[in-house]
């Protein structure tokens, strides 16, 4: 089981407890086992430890059955304490350090060091003063010409306190139960097969433990290689920590938050995607992520040689390790970014469906209008009528410009009506491009828009509906921006010859915002004044008429949408 180091002192400063821990353990190994000293260095180094300590949670303290068991278990020590005890405690710390999965180079190098001064204690003083000399008391009589070695292991921990703390507080390890036992029962084999091979071959105690530890290092090797090759793994590290299935307090949070709906419930896939990568990349050991998607390629943090690629459906992400990338670690970055990949993809699908929906509606609430626009034809054709009838000498400007525009808004009204009613039947009617610029300029001639053009070819056709849906779709979006920004220029341009035509409509407004821009024209876009898909089915009606309409222009002071025909976009 994972848990996260929670000591009573800020992180940065566990290795100077750990220090205080092993030193006050030294001490007592130092004095008479009957010495009233010796329980009093113990209870100290009891103290010492539970403020050390990685096994509890502050957010979950133990509960009192547990601390009345563990204080219970302290007393019995201190009461009876002898060197079957001492040996005990011993192999329980060296399981705990054993145990503990670190990240940062220094704290495993720190951690190793640990772990081989208690090996040294154990031993050179324990076992020994145990098994051959009888107890510490004579141990100390016997080997009084080595005062020298307790002098030097001391100085070991007491280097842990001269080690500059580390301004990380972020989570540093777990205890891996199985590492943890695995040490503390090869330590007791060494221990209890030393002793043998001592007694058994009349060897020297030193011979007899470096034969033992040999011996065994020699075969967990062996069975260790043999069983790589038959379970065709890449290396002996992955036989150690491929049941590691737990994630760790930092993976845990991660992981937390992705599984909350309402966390990214307001996001786009793309943003929701950018924001768990984001929350991936501030891990405390993951020093940078890039990744490829359907949106493009991007970085966070930097680069390192520790690295990791992972491909899953539409994404691919390199994650870079401050350090080495255990098997147990790439396990899970794996899994995280598959379940990432995962949500991405499920936000899409909702997204898709939405605009499914939207559409239906569309569809729905233009099949209503039909019939009323089918009514206001009507009534328009009866105008048209006897506007046309009546003689132009009669009217003043507008009346003019009415008999002028009239018919041709009722000849579109009944194209767009037919189109309704069988969208796959009817052409597209062409008009010179000269006309339909004439047409375009009278019906905004009092909008307050500025109109230039360039053309050199008089006898250009031009489909008329879809030129009319371009220009007013923009045009009318541009308006409603005035609303707005009551300074707003806009300009229309158009340029057009034998070969090229181009159409720009400009406003010198604020810019589209960016998230918007990357979808407009490709999908429907919230919108306050309508369905937001005017665009969109611009951009779709254009598909194989040799047009097509793009946002050419998109700062601040200058937002342009240009149509051009096919063979100018193909010879830039």
């Amino acid at each position: 089981m994972l848990h996260q180091q929670t000591t009573f002192i800020s992180p940065q400063h566990e290795h100077r407890l750990l220090g205080l821990v092993l030193i006050s353990l030294h001490l007592a190994l130092w004095v008479s086992v009957h010495d009233f000293a010796l329980r009093a260095l113990f209870f100290t180094h009891f103290s010492v430890f539970l403020l050390w300590q990685p096994l509890w949670e502050k957010r979950n303290p133990p509960s009192l059955k547990n601390i009345l068991l563990l204080s219970g278990s302290a007393v019995i020590f201190l009461v009876y304490l002898n060197l079957w005890l001492i040996i005990f405690w011993q192999l329980v710390l060296l399981g705990l350090l054993g145990g503990r999965d670190l990240a940062k180079p220094q704290d495993r190098f720190i951690n190793i060091v640990a772990i081989i001064f208690i090996c040294l204690q154990l031993f050179v003083i324990s076992i020994p003063s145990m098994f051959i000399f009888g107890d510490l008391a004579t141990t100390q009589l016997s080997f009084s010409g080595l005062d020298w070695l307790n002098y030097s292991l001391l100085a070991i921990p007491g280097i842990f306190l001269l080690i500059p703390a580390d301004n990380s507080s972020e989570h540093r390890y777990h205890i891996d139960f199985f590492h943890g036992l695995i040490i503390s029962l090869i330590l007791i084999i060494v221990g209890l097969g030393s002793l043998t091979m001592m007694y058994h071959q009349d060897n020297s105690y030193p011979l007899a433990v470096f034969q033992m530890s040999f011996a065994t290092t020699f075969f967990i090797f062996t069975v260790s290689w043999l069983w790589v090759i038959f379970e065709n793994k890449t290396s002996i590290d992955e036989l150690w920590t491929r049941h590691l299935l737990n994630i760790g307090s930092s993976f845990e949070l991660w992981l937390e938050n992705l599984a909350q709906p309402q966390n990214y419930k307001g996001l786009t896939p793309r943003e929701y995607l950018e924001s768990a990568l984001e929350k991936l990349a501030a891990l405390p050991w993951v020093q940078g992520i890039s990744w490829h998607s359907v949106y493009g390629e991007n970085m966070l943090g930097s680069s390192s040689n520790n690295q990791l690629v992972i491909s899953t459906q539409s994404l691919e992400v390199t994650v870079y390790s401050r350090y080495r990338i255990s098997a147990s670690h790439s396990f899970l970055i794996k899994l995280l970014v598959q379940l990432v990949e995962h949500f991405h993809q499920a936000k899409r699908r909702e997204e898709a469906f939405a605009q499914q929906v939207h559409l239906q509606v569309i569809h729905e609430t233009g099949a209503k209008l039909t019939h009323d626009i089918k009514n206001l034809l009507q009534s328009l054709q009866a105008i048209s009528s006897v506007i046309e009838s009546s003689q132009p000498s009669q009217f003043g400007d507008t009346q003019r410009l009415l008999q002028g525009q009239m018919p041709h808004l009722t000849q579109r009204l009944k194209r767009t009506l037919d189109k309704l009613q069988k969208p796959q039947e009817l052409p597209y009617t062409t008009v010179p491009l000269s006309l339909w610029w004439g047409n375009l300029k009278a019906r905004y001639a009092k909008r307050n828009i500025s109109f230039v053009e360039e053309i050199k070819n008089n006898h250009v056709l031009i489909p008329e509906d879809l030129f009319d849906n371009v220009v007013e779709n923009v045009l009318q979006n541009a308006l409603s921006k005035r609303k707005r920004e009551p300074d707003l220029q806009i300009e229309v341009s158009l340029y057009a010859d034998d070969d090229k035509l181009r159409l720009t409509v400009c406003d010198d407004g604020t810019a589209i915002a960016e998230q918007i821009a990357d979808t407009l024209m490709m999908q429907p876009v919230t919108s306050k004044d309508g369905f937001g898909i005017g665009l969109y089915q611009m951009a779709k009606q254009l598909m194989g008429s040799g047009y097509q309409v793009s946002l050419c222009r998109n700062i601040a002071g200058e937002v342009c949408f240009e149509l051009v025909n096919a063979e100018e976009d193909d010879g830039h």
